[in-house]
């Protein structure tokens, strides 16, 4: 169950973006090949695909783990709006995909991540597909270089679901 304070639900009322459609899932799920997480499917079928941190507490921060060999760190990040169908398959297929042999920009991270949404800049907010835990939420920052090239090697575990995620969110 998602807690969404009365200040989200306002200005989400006040300010609707569009929600989705179950054309639009499919159209994702076909595009991606995996079913989507049914807390995900929920929120932006029943809210739609939000802008965040405009409501009066300003709710958009939220803490990720990042596993290192030798330690765990907590860091801060932050999201900004949900990507529509259209924007989100597109952004999917560019992060996931390496444009040619020898590519050394893309992929930015593996394909069994889905980038559901932006933070205030270029990190996305990722839903994990298929696997063991289908629907888990992960943060990765910005990264110029390939998966698994330089510092492009880790992803910030955010969430179990998308309950979790969006119910953690904070001023």
């Amino acid at each position: 169950m998602f807690r969404i304070t009365e200040s989200m639900r306002t200005y989400w009322n006040e300010h609707p973006e569009p929600k989705a459609t179950t054309s639009d899932i499919a159209q994702i799920e076909a595009a991606i090949g995996y079913s989507l997480s049914a807390p995900y499917t929920e929120f932006v079928t029943q809210f739609g695909f939000v802008i965040f941190g405009r409501d009066t507490e300003e709710r958009y921060h939220f803490d990720y783990i990042v596993e290192f060999p030798d330690r765990q760190e907590i860091r801060e990040g932050n999201i900004r709006f949900l990507l529509e169908p259209d924007r989100l398959i597109e952004t999917y297929e560019y992060f996931t995909t390496a444009e040619f042999e020898g590519d050394e920009s893309t992929p930015l991270f593996p394909a069994n991540y889905l980038p559901v949404g932006n933070d205030a800049g270029q990190g996305k907010i990722l839903l994990e597909l298929g696997g063991d835990h289908p629907g888990r939420v992960w943060y990765w920052p910005e990264n110029e270089w390939a998966w698994g090239m330089e510092g492009n090697t880790w992803l910030g575990f955010v969430a179990d679901d998308f309950y979790g995620f969006i119910n953690k969110l904070r001023p």
